[in-house]
This record gives structure tokens, sequence and C-alpha cells, in this order.
């Protein structure tokens, strides 16, 4: 774990009011009555995104009595699932036996789960996580899938790169840019979406996300979006791949994070805002689970410095949004309690003022929560066919039709 940095615990940090030292009580002891599998339905739809099935997430939630020994009995469970599957391996086919490492790779990431601690267990079950999924890619795939990294600021980053065909002409590439509690394995279901659609696929940790969080202690800093830049830059030589014709998907504050990179690489072509946050300024409002990862990620430890980070946060900034020549796709919710709508309302506004995207359009789902977890298929399908759309030529192979005009609000 060479670099790790000391990443502590919910409550070790000078940040938090007394509200949050609260909540945290009032949560866990909640949690000890009514169970975790209430205390985490807001998360439900988040996981079914990645078409992991019901009975799954609540067998693996039935067996986590609380939240303060998740890591522990999920870690169990996680072993046990893992011990079964070996030994029926040399009995399954070779689909049965990537679905089986795909589900594992995601039961993996629900056990180290978003904001919980940074234990030597966490650590463990993110490693599984990580690893079962390079295997469940590297069989199905063969050479169409690899792991790559990237080169950052003397440090090394890594993503996974999924591309349609080794032997075909270069294929345009989505970057996937998840959010603050998230990993780069987390995004499966969305990656083969658009594998299917004709498309090479990165998934990437960049600093302060996963892997280079957890298990090489790089955090984030106000750069985060040149990660981009050195993303499409390691990749330059790559047959299978056009770099000049990258689209970028952002979810949460990835895609804050995603309107930055466009706006300072030109070879950003299409970009995707899944629920991006205009400003990340009112720490004060944040959900207190959400205070506690950003703690994590960034390092930072008292409130001065929680909001020296924060303030560098934002794309309010005629300067980065009058920078964007690509085309833009904002979904939102309707009842995203994180992101308000009237945010995203200006943003497309400033980006039709300025004039230099080819498309700019915002779609409002008027039930959706943050990010429009309920409504993964359609976000998908909606963003495959946007990125098809705007990146693949005409002529060119695609293993998608013709996609629909993008609807707007």
């Amino acid at each position: 774990m060479r670099g790790l940095i000391p990443l502590k615990n919910v409550s070790d940090t000078e940040a938090y009011t007394l509200h949050d030292f609260f909540f945290s009580k009032a949560v866990r002891s909640l949690s000890n009555v009514i169970g975790v599998k209430r205390i985490t339905r807001p998360f439900w739809n988040r996981w079914r995104a990645s078409s992991i099935g019901d009975e799954t997430i609540f067998r693996f939630l039935d067996g986590v009595a609380t939240i303060d020994n998740w890591a522990t009995v999920a870690g169990k469970i996680v072993d046990d699932d893992i011990a079964a599957f070996e030994r029926r391996r040399d009995s399954l086919t070779r689909d049965e036996t990537v679905a089986a490492l795909r589900r594992l790779s995601y039961l993996c990431h629900m056990a180290q789960w978003g904001s919980l601690p940074v234990t030597h267990e966490k650590l463990r079950l993110y490693r599984l996580c990580r690893d079962l999924y390079v295997e469940a890619e590297t069989l199905a795939n063969g050479d169409r899938y690899r792991r790559i990294a990237v080169p950052w600021r003397g440090r090394i980053i890594y993503g996974n790169l999924h591309v349609p065909t080794r032997s075909g002409p270069p294929t345009p590439l989505v970057i996937i840019i998840h959010g603050i509690d998230g990993c780069k394995e987390e995004h499966l279901a969305t990656e083969l979406a658009l594998l299917a659609a004709g498309l090479g696929v990165l998934g990437i940790d960049g600093p302060g996300q996963g892997e280079a969080l957890l298990l090489d202690g790089i955090i984030w800093t106000a750069d985060f979006h040149h990660m981009v830049g050195a993303a499409l830059d390691a990749l330059a030589a790559d047959p299978a791949v056009d770099t000049a014709r990258a689209g970028l998907f952002g979810i949460s504050i990835g895609g804050m994070w995603a309107l930055r990179a466009a706006a300072a690489d030109p070879r950003v072509r299409a970009l995707y805002d899944l629920g991006g946050p205009i400003n990340t300024r009112s720490f004060a409002r944040l959900p207190f689970l959400i205070k506690t990862k950003m703690c994590q990620v960034t390092g930072a430890r008292d409130a001065r410095s929680i909001t020296e980070v924060l303030d560098k946060n934002s794309t309010e900034s005629d300067a980065i949004l009058s920078r964007i020549a690509c085309a833009v796709r904002i979904m939102h919710g309707g009842r995203d309690r994180v992101v308000s709508p009237a945010d995203k309302e200006w943003l497309r506004d400033r980006l039709v003022h300025f004039g230099r995207s080819p498309h700019v359009s915002l779609e409002i789902i008027a039930d959706g929560d943050h990010c429009c977890t309920g409504h993964a298929e359609r976000v998908r399908a909606d963003l495959t066919a946007f990125a098809a759309r705007h990146l693949i030529g005409p002529g060119e192979p695609s293993a998608a039709p013709a996609p629909p005009a993008e609807r707007s609000a």
C-alpha cells in the first residue's frame, strides 16, 4: 500500500457540526433498531442500476445487522459466495463463469460501499472487487479489454478499457467520470451498453477516487479535470481508439469535472452530464456521509481547509463555459435534493448563450432523484444514443441502430 494516506473514520474531523455528530449517532442507533435495509433504501436503485438482482441485494442486506459492522459482516458474505463459486466453477460454462465473476465483483463493491471507515477490511474488499472485475472482463473480451496505466503527476492512476474490436478502424472513446463515493468497477453495465453501440469505453478512477485513493493514497486536487487529457495522451498511440473523438459521461460531481475537462481539451466532442453540481460551496448542506467522503477524498480535516477545497470546485465561470465547444446533453432529476434543477437550467442557458456547442439539450425526469437512479435503463439508452450520434461518423460501423433525436426540456 505504497503512499497510502491515513484516511480517518467518520467522526475524526473538525469539519462537522454538532448536528452532524448527532445525525451520525442517530443513523447508527436507528440501524440497530429498524435495520440496515431501511437505512440504505435510497441506494437500492443505484445498486439495481448495475443489473444486479434484488435477490442478491436483499440477501446481502439481510446479513448485515448494523452500519457499524457493515464491512466485517459483508466480508464474510463475500467470502462465502466466492467459496461457493469456486466449488462449482469447473461445472460452469464460459458465459456462466463471466456472469458469476461480474456479480461477485459488484457484491464486493457493495461490501466496501461509500463512506465506510477506511479499514484493512474495506481495502481487502476493494481489491477483490477490482481483481474479480479484471478476471471477468479478460475472460469475456480477450484482447478487447485491458487495464491501462495513466501517468499522473509522477504517479499512476488506472483505468479499464473496452473496445469493440482490436482489428477494425480506431473507435471513438467515451470516458466515464464517476462520483465522489464510487469506483470505476461500479459502472460495468453502462460500459457494456456503450461497447454494444460500437464505442470504446474507459472507466477510470481519478485522483481521490476508488483505486487511486484507497490503494495508492492519491487524493483529489483542483486540477482533477486534466486527468481526462492525461488519459487521452496515454491512449494516443493505441490503434484501437480515436482519441481525437472523445466523449465524457460525468456522474454527480463527475459531471462538473467533465465540463471543466471539455473546456480544457478540444479532443472532447460530446459530454453527457448526469446530476453534476455547478459548485460545491454549500458544504454545510451536504448529507453527512458525503461530508465524510469529502474529507477522505481531499485529506481536509478542519472547516477552513474544507472550505478552501470546496471553493475550487465550480463551473460558474464564463471563462470555463465559453470554452466548451462540444455537444452537451444534460439529464437531471426533478426531485434531486443535492443539485437543484434550476442550476441545470442556468447551465443550459449559459451554454446556449455562448453558442459554441453544436448541440445543447436538457431533460428533466420529473420524479427522478439525484442522478436519476430509478431510471437507469432510460438514462443508459439516452446516453448511448447521444454518444453514438455525436461521436460515430456517417457510414462508420456501429452495433446500434441510428439513435433518435434527444428530447429537450
